[in-house]
Parts: structure tokens; C-alpha cells; sequence
């Protein structure tokens, strides 16, 4: 809550440009949760738009990058019929609460960060049992509830009493006072040795994360280790997966050329190597990034990968072993849905290389997409696994799937057949009936259903792009 503080009145002047130049004197900012069950964004569009069109207001939406990818649209293209409806594609959540002088949400956090700053909330089906703000139970009377918050302001009170009991402090100090609080605390105590954790939590943990190492490994390193990873447009992973990697003697990221702000959060870590190049395939750009590498020993992970604390451990007794190793090592994967397991749906057996030597090593060329590794001695399996976060929302899996299928189909244009109904019909309903029945997605529940149906319609995909690719040789 510092920041409210020390930077309350870092974008005034520009608050003040704004309002000169749509010649209004308010600004709303409309910030609802991204859950598809509680927000409030299919039922407001209309309210906005009148909200907008009999106000003047400067109406502000900021979306969570979770936001189902319909509404996303909607409300872009509300923005573009609307002048004063201005949609807030940067990263700062922060600068827009500042400015905004109302919050129209749903059931988001953000509401108790704003009312901290002691402006009006308005909040539609808010789920909280004590709300001590304007909630309406329907979503109707937006424009009337703005006006009313406006002039009358009839939750001051309420507001006052949440600041006090919440967050009294106004001089941007608060962080300072928990790390004194914490050196007190062990000046008098100590450190604690263990979390007090329930025994239910501590299985989640245990079951998604391994068990916590008891011997972290400590020993001689007698092999320097190469991070690799190559991205495009990660800037929800990248801060994660760099961290996770600093295990290793040399980071490199090769970067095609992102525009989401992958790049400036990689220049944060002064001891990644970036590169950035044109992305030609897989294949192409895992080949030059492996050319990369100093070391012979390379760990080569995709952004959204995380190394767990076993894994590392094995990781780092593989490679410093004065025994003989492999030349390669898979590793299997637990591929998250989000924030949860998919424990089935064909991905209770995924593996890839991703130790290896660089020296025992090439990427086959015939590939462009699920590119291929070529071990020139022996590959074994890690026993610990990698947390593969691949799953974001559907709009975006969805591309992913579609990505993929038209790339695996540039591979298949090199093979003399026509796609037929077979390729079209028979074979995404094989992937599906595989991995939904065969492979167990069923027990996966509504998770399951999703990822078959997309990997199924990645199939798809493929044979639709190959039968336009040879159209435009004919």
C-alpha cells in the first residue's frame, strides 16, 4: 500500500490533461474480477455505454489479463465507438486507481485497495458479508448510483472506519514497519525451523510440488550447467522462470523480438544473456539457441516450465556425479489447468528432453513444430518432475493448439496426400476418444473435457491449414 502513498500524486498532471481534453471533470474506472461465475462484465456492457453517453465521464476499463477474451472484445470495441471510453491495455493497475475519482467492480480485490485511498466504490452481487460500500443486488441504475456517489457521497463513514481499522497509515512507511517488526521478532525468537502448516495443506503442497528437500545438494560442482529458453510474448512467465533457473552457471533467452514486455522485464536480471532473433520454427530457433551455450551440460525449458526443489536437487547431483551419467535426461511433467493439476487427459506420461550435453546433441531438421532431439549415446528419466504451467485460459491454449496444428502442417505438405474426411472427421475424434477415454481425461472432470476437446481440435487444425496449403500450390 506504500506506493498509494509516495506516488498519490505522481500522475495529476496528467489526470488533468485528460479531463481538459473530453471537457469533464470525473473519471470512472471500471475494474471487475476475471471469474467467469461472479463477474459482473457480461451485465454492465450496456450500463457503461449509457453510463458514458449521458455522463461525459472518462470512463477507464481495466481488465485482469484472465478476462474471458469475449469480453475483452466487447469492451474494445465499446472503446471504439465511444470516445470517452478509454480501454487500459498497460500493465499498471496502479496509475488508473490513482487517477479514477469512482470504481464501478464485481467481486474483485481491488475494491478495498481503492477505498484506502478514500474515494466511492460501486459493486454489483459482491459476495462479501460485510460490505460497507454502494452494492447493488441487480445490474441496472449504474448511471444513477454514479451521480448519487458523486453529490452525496453516503458511504463516507463507512469508508473512514474501513481505512482506520485496515490500513491507518498514510506516510508510505508500512513495508519499513514489517521488516522492523520481523528483526524484532527474531532478535527476541529466532527464526522458526518449520512452517505450522494443517496436515491437509501440507498434502496439496506435497502432492502438486514433491516433499521439501531435507539435503539440498551442497557438493563440489564439478560441471557448469547452460539455461536455455527460447520465448515470444512470455510476460507472465518470465520474471517466474528466471528465478527458478538461477541455479544455473549461465542463463540465455532468445527472443523473438516480444512486444508485451518480455523484454524489459529480461533486462531486469543483469545476468541473462538475451538475444533476440526472428523466429523462423522450433526447430530453427532451439538449434541456434543450443549454439549458444558455453557449457556443455544445458538445461533447455520452455517459459512457462518450473524446476521444483527435488528436480533441481537431481539435477545438480546428475550433472556434478563422479559417476558415469546419461548423455540425456527426460524429464516427465505435471501439467497444470491453471492453478490445478490435470492428473489425466494423456499427460500422466508426457516427457521431454530437457538435460542434456550439448556435445551428444542436435534438433533434427525435418521437424518445425514438437521439434526432435537426436542423442548421440544413452538417455535416461529424472525420477522427480517438472511443473508445466501451459494452460492459461481457454483463448489462449486454444491458439496455442491452433498454432501448433498449422505448423505441424507445413511438415505434412512434404507428404503426397489429399486430406479427406478421414483427416478431418475420424482422426481429431480419435485424439479426443484417446485422451478423453482411453487416457482417462473423463476423470479429469470439466478440465479434462476442455484440454481433449483442444487437442482434438489442434488435429483439426493441422488438416485445414494442409488442404488450403496445397490449394495455393495447385
Amino acid at each position: 500500500m506504500d506506493v498509494y502513498s509516495t506516488e498519490k500524486n505522481k500522475y495529476d498532471f496528467e489526470k488533468k490533461a485528460i479531463l481538459q481534453q473530453f471537457n469533464t471533470d470525473k473519471i470512472v474506472l471500471y475494474a471487475p474480477t476475471f471469474s467467469p461465475s461472479l463477474t459482473s462484465a457480461p451485465y454492465l456492457l450496456k450500463e457503461i455505454r449509457n453510463l458514458a453517453e449521458t455522463t461525459g465521464y472518462v470512463i477507464f476499463i481495466k481488465f485482469h489479463d484472465l478476462m474471458d477474451q469475449k469480453w475483452i472484445k466487447e469492451y474494445k470495441r465499446l472503446s471504439n465507438e465511444i470516445y470517452n471510453v478509454i480501454f487500459k491495455e498497460d500493465k499498471n493497475i496502479i496509475k488508473s486507481l490513482l487517477q479514477a475519482d469512482i470504481l464501478v467492480s464485481d467481486t474483485s480485490s481491488v475494491i478495498y485497495e481503492f477505498i484506502l485511498l478514500n474515494k466511492p466504490v460501486i459493486s454489483f452481487k459482491n459476495i462479501a458479508e460485510k460490505v460497507l460500500w454502494d452494492n447493488s443486488k441487480t445490474y441496472s441504475g449504474l448511471t444513477e448510483k454514479v451521480l448519487d456517489n458523486f453529490h452525496l457521497d453516503p458511504h463516507a463513514a463507512e469508508r473512514a472506519y474501513i481505512n482506520m481499522q485496515f490500513h491507518p497509515y498514510q506516510d508510505g512507511k508500512s513495508a519499513l514497519r514489517m521488516v522492523n517488526a520481523v528483526k524484532e521478532f527474531i532478535e527476541i525468537h529466532g527464526v522458526p525451523e518449520e512452517r505450522k502448516l494443517s496436515l491437509a495443506r501440507r498434502l496439496k503442497i506435497n502432492s502438486m510440488f514433491g516433499k521439501p528437500i531435507e539435503n539440498p545438494f551442497v557438493g563440489k560442482k564439478t560441471n557448469k550447467i547452460s539455461a536455455i529458453l527460447i520465448t515470444y510474448n512470455e510476460d507472465v512467465h518470465i520474471n517466474a522462470v528466471l528465478e527458478n533457473v538461477k541455479f544455473a552457471d549461465e542463463i540465455i533467452v532468445v527472443d523473438s523480438f516480444s512486444t508485451d514486455g518480455t523484454i524489459e522485464k529480461i533486462k531486469e536480471h543483469p545476468e541473462v544473456k538475451l538475444i533476440q532473433r526472428p523466429f523462423v520454427n522450433y526447430t530453427d530457433q532451439k538449434s541456434y539457441a543450443l549454439e549458444q551455450a558455453t557449457n556443455d551440460w544445458v538445461l533447455f525449458l520452455d517459459a512457462d516450465e518450473r524446476v521444483p526443489d527435488r528436480l533441481r536437487n537431481e539435477i545438480l547431483e546428475t550433472v556434478n556425479s563422479s559417476n558415469p551419467t546419461a548423455d540425456a535426461y527426460y524429464f516427465y511433467r505435471t501439467f497444470m489447468f491453471k492453478n490445478k493439476v490435470l492428473r489425466f487427459s494423456g499427460w500422466q506420461r508426457d516427457k521431454n528432453y530437457r538435460l542434456f550435453k550439448k556435445s551428444k546433441v542436435h534438433f533434427t531438421q525435418d521437424r518445425i513444430v514438437h521439434e526432435t532431439l537426436v542423442v548421440d549415446g544413452q538417455s535416461e528419466v529424472l525420477k522427480n518432475k517438472l511443473i508445466h504451467y501451459s494452460y492459461k485460459d481457454y483463448e489462449d491454449y486454444k491458439g496455442k493448439m491452433i498454432k501448433y496444428g498449422q505448423m505441424k502442417a507445413i511438415e505434412e505438405l512434404k507428404k503426397d496426400y489429399d486430406p479427406n474426411f478421414y483427416h478431418f472427421v475420424f482422426r481429431p475424434f480419435y485424439k479426443f476418444f484417446n485422451h478423453y477415454i482411453l487416457r482417462f481425461g473423463i476423470l479429469d472432470g470439466k478440465k479434462g473435457v476442455i484440454i481433449c476437446y483442444l487437442n482434438a481440435l489442434g488435429v483439426y487444425s493441422r488438416y485445414k491449414e494442409l488442404k488450403r496449403l496445397r490449394n495455393l500450390r495447385q
